[in-house]
């Protein structure tokens, strides 16, 4: 699990999800997240505080298989 700090309309809010469901956003220069009702939250990097997660969530394979 990944814990997301971020700005929101209301001040500081938190989200936890999967490491796998944050990804980059095409829609502002920030991070995409896939919450868990199936719609996304589109985050500018200007108001991200943090993104924590364990170290194996964090690592990247790029082996092609």
């Amino acid at each position: 699990m990944a814990k997301v700090v971020y700005e929101g309309p209301s001040g500081i809010e938190e989200a936890e999800v999967d490491a796998d469901k944050i990804s980059d956003s095409g829609k502002v220069r920030g991070v995409r997240i896939k919450l868990d009702d199936g719609s996304y939250l589109h985050v500018p990097y200007t108001r991200l505080y943090s993104i924590e997660m364990s170290e194996e969530e964090g690592q990247v394979d790029y082996s092609s298989r």
